[in-house]
């Protein structure tokens, strides 16, 4: 999942993780995301791995890095499994 949505990203945002920008990097602050591209971003991990962010994931706790950004989707992805 990881490198999946690492080449997605890198594909969608124009942009490499390397020693500049890597998983600890904040992507909004490096100029990578912005909050349509985010917003892109958690739709196509809604899409793409059939989680449900809810709005407090969206609004009150965003993920600004890569790492964070994984976290989130595990997350969303264990609490899928036990709400079935």
């Amino acid at each position: 999942m990881e490198q999946e949505l690492k080449q997605y990203m890198e594909e969608q945002f124009m942009f490499e993780f390397d020693s500049e920008i890597t998983e600890d990097t904040d992507l909004f602050k490096a100029g990578v995301l912005d909050s349509f591209g985010y917003i892109s971003l958690i739709g196509h991990i809604e899409e793409e791995y059939g989680v449900k962010f809810g709005e407090e994931a969206l609004l009150g706790n965003v993920a600004v890095t890569f790492a964070s950004i994984v976290e989130s989707v595990a997350s969303a992805r264990r609490q899928t499994a036990e709400s079935r």
